[in-house]
């Protein structure tokens, strides 16, 4: 089973991607690593120049905050949401990624989309999901610290 967290809303929401991870060409890797006596060959070295992979700058990238469209999210999804627009939201909740989601709803969500962030387990459809409101102008670093340990939860933003 996997724990989605999942953003929600009547309107179209903003996109983020925190990681750092980007589609670059073989050519532009083999500037940023070039083979030195200190750094041997990679098997990218050996691709097309014009080839093109994803790069991430070091592990921590897939941590961060990354709020995309989701346009085939989870089916079990329909259990708990109607609303037209779906935004997945990963990373790993630490403290960076916390920092960088309160700046998101801050900046970024009105209660006009009716927004909700839900957290749920797949393929467990019998469970009710607790609800909270939140207004956005008052959401702190705390309220997002509590919901890193929460499961089978909406909350509304307003």
């Amino acid at each position: 089973m996997t724990l989605y967290s999942v953003l929600v809303a009547k309107i179209p929401l903003q996109t983020i991607d925190c990681t750092g991870i980007a589609e670059v060409t073989v050519r532009e890797m083999k500037k940023m690593y070039p083979i030195t006596e200190s750094t041997s060959a990679q098997p990218w070295h050996l691709m097309d120049d014009d080839a093109r992979i994803l790069h991430a700058p070091d592990e921590s990238a897939f941590g961060q905050l990354n709020i995309f469209e989701w346009n085939n999210p989870p089916y079990d999804l329909e259990f708990y949401n109607e609303k037209p627009f779906v935004y997945g939201i990963e990373g790993n909740w630490g403290p960076q990624f916390l920092e960088d989601l309160l700046i998101y709803l801050k900046e970024h969500i009105i209660p006009e989309q009716s927004a909700e962030l839900i957290r749920f387990w797949a393929e467990d459809y019998d469970r009710k999901l607790k609800s909270r409101r939140i207004i956005i102008n008052d959401i702190e670093l705390h309220h997002l610290e509590s919901l890193k340990n929460e499961e089978y939860i909406r909350i509304v933003f307003v």
